[in-house]
This record gives C-alpha cells, structure tokens and sequence, in this order.
C-alpha cells in the first residue's frame, strides 16, 4: 500500500471512524482503523461488532493496499502532524505502516488486514431518504428518553415506525416517553417497524454534515444502514417488541398551562437543589395564572412562582425534576404547552402549537404532608 493525502482530509475521516472503535473489546484487531486504498480515494473502517462506520476521503494512490493500524497511536499521530502532506507506505510482508511527514517519519505496527471482520455497506434495497437537519433534530429532542438500563434491550432503542407517509421516532425509559414525526415519501417504503439502538442514532448525529445534507437508510436483514456524503454507518436492529405506547397517550385533559420553557426550566432546576439527590421530587400547583414549583426537605424550601396561561382545574402534581428538566431542555420552542388529565396520569408536553412533536411525563405518587 502506497498513499499520500492531507492532514486534514486524514484527520476528519479518522475522528469520524473512530467513533466505532471499542477500547474494551477482547479482539484486539477491534481497536484498529482499516486503511483500505481505492480509486483515487482512501477507504477508513472501524467497527466493534455492534455498529461499522465507514468514511472515504481523498487520497492519491500509488499502489494499491490494506491495512489495520492502531486507532489510538494512529489517530493521536495525524492529530500532532504538521499541515504538509502525508505519505503512507506498507508492504504484503509486514504490518506496519511507515509514515512520511516532511524529512521525518513514523512507524507503527498494526494487524493484517484479513483479520479484520468484514462489513458490507451496500444495499440493494430501497432507501428512505431524510435531510440531515430535519433528522438530527428528531434524534436530539427524543433521545434523552432512551434507558439505559442494558438488561432491558428494547427500551435502549429507538422505534422507527414508517408507514402512511410519515415516520414516528419514539423513545421510551417507562417513566417518560418523547415522539418526533418525520414526512417523507410515501411512496418509497412499505410499513416497516424498527427498532434502533439509541447509541447508533446518537452517533449518527455527531458524524453527519448539518443542513439539507440527504440521509439515506437502507435494511440489510437484521441490521440497518445509513449513508451521508461520504460517512456511511451500519448497525445491528435490536430485537423484541416495542412497547404499545399508544395505549398511554392521553386523549384530553382536565387543564392546560401555556408558560415560558426557560422561566419553567431555570425554576425547576433551582428547585432541584433543595431537592433530595436520590429522590429529587418537586410539585407543581397550578392555579389561575400562577405555576408554583415547591419543594421542602431537611436542606431546605423552595416556592418558585412563575406566570402562565391556564385553562380548566387547579392541579396540584409531583414530577422528577431531572425528568422534566430533560423533557424541557429539548423543547425547541419559546413556549411550552402543558396538558394534564390528573395527579397521576402523564402529562403531555409539547413545544407550543407543535404537531409533530411531543413527550410524556409519569408523575410521582407522593405522600401529602
């Protein structure tokens, strides 16, 4: 393998492969970037057998090549490099690299190639396609309701139902649940339900151009593939049945508050210090204009008032403020709109006049004082 490319070039497309990259696998070769030459480009892989990212950038080949080095040395070394050309070189009879910068060089050792695993990024099946922004924003404002809890699988997930023109994204701990509804042409998929782990979802969104950039997935059996620009990434789907989260979304409420998401955020969060760390519970009264957020414990008492538009009954209910501190940091919006059916039943949030997206809340059960 012979190749000379940019720092620049080589830099980017290591950050983004190294995403893939498990420091805690038992196969050693799992910690290695492949360099793989090809027309005119550089082919980057890395994977830890749950997820695979690909990432071609550009690269004039001398001979062609492959190779496996080390993302830890390999990675840090680009990353100290001075801004001039970069040669790599390797032959069939070792593994190592020697890269040339300037009049100095550096050799690290890495593995064969045909130990790598191997990964196919082609699809011949038909894509869904999404804009890059409009899809990271539905990640980023439902993701913080994936749980985390490995010994539930399904509910580490992300489930994506496609059908009837329009693809739900919906995440869901059991204690809050958020859903984002994507359009998109209806024509181009039959009903298909997924479920993706948050992990592969989240570093899609780190690894993606912003904008109008298109996203494309594709299924290979029980995996999924997403392909941007020049970034591919494939992951395994998790397996199991999506809980029917249908069931608990309210169909009308008893009151209804319309208030400020950061006055409602920065008053919750004040709230929380006071609140008990592993317990850190806060009630909300909501009464004619006025949302009050109390708490009192042995560190001491809070009553926040803040102003809100309110219709229907006084409601007095108790929430887990990280949870709804959460809920509401990913609004999106100036207001936020608030609907309750009771103490107990989940609230509906949603940024204010939203029809595409909204998350549930559990209330707590607590003990009147």
């Amino acid at each position: 393998m012979n190749f000379v490319s940019t720092k620049e070039d080589l830099t980017l497309g290591l950050q983004v492969v190294q995403r893939a990259v498990s420091s805690k696998n038992p196969l050693p070769i799992l910690a290695g970037i492949k360099f793989t030459t090809g027309t005119g480009c550089l082919d980057l892989t890395a994977t830890d057998l749950e997820i695979g990212i690909r990432c071609i950038i550009p690269a004039e080949i001398i001979e062609p090549g492959e190779i496996v080095l080390p993302s830890r040395y390999i990675t840090e070394l680009i990353k100290k490099l001075p801004a001039l050309p970069v040669h790599f070189q390797s032959d069939h009879f070792s593994t190592g690299a020697v890269i040339k910068y300037g009049q100095s060089e550096t050799i690290i050792n890495g593995f064969p190639a045909d130990e790598f695993p191997q990964i196919s990024f082609e699809s011949e099946s038909q894509d869904l396609i999404f804009t890059s922004a409009a899809f990271k924003d539905a990640v980023r404002k439902i993701s913080y309701a994936v749980s985390q809890e490995e010994t539930r699988p399904v509910y580490t997930g992300i489930l994506m139902e496609i059908g009837s023109g329009e693809v739900n994204l919906v995440a869901t701990d059991t204690y809050r649940m958020a859903r984002f509804t994507l359009p998109f042409d209806e024509d181009s998929c039959h009903d298909i339900n997924l479920i993706i782990p948050g992990k592969t979802l989240n570093e899609l969104t780190k690894i993606i151009a912003d904008g109008e950039t298109k996203i494309h997935l594709s299924l290979l059996g029980n995996q999924v593939l997403f392909k941007s620009g020049n970034i591919c990434l494939i992951s395994r789907l998790i397996d199991g049945n999506f809980p029917s989260y249908r069931k608990v979304i309210p169909t009308d409420c008893v009151s209804r508050v319309r208030i400020k998401t950061r006055d409602l955020l920065e008053a919750t969060d004040r709230a929380a210090l006071i609140a008990r760390e592993n317990a850190p519970v806060i009630k909300l009264h909501i009464d004619q204009k006025i949302i009050s957020i109390k708490v009192s414990t042995e560190a001491g008492r809070v009553d926040e008032k803040v102003m809100a538009s309110h219709e229907g009954e006084p409601l007095q209910v108790a929430f887990n403020a990280r949870y709804l501190s959460d809920a509401l940091r990913v609004i999106g919006a100036e207001d936020v709109e608030m609907e309750f059916t009771g103490p107990l039943s989940p609230a509906v949030l949603r940024p204010a006049g939203a029809v595409n997206y909204f998350s549930l809340l559990l209330p707590v059960r607590i003990q009147e004082e």
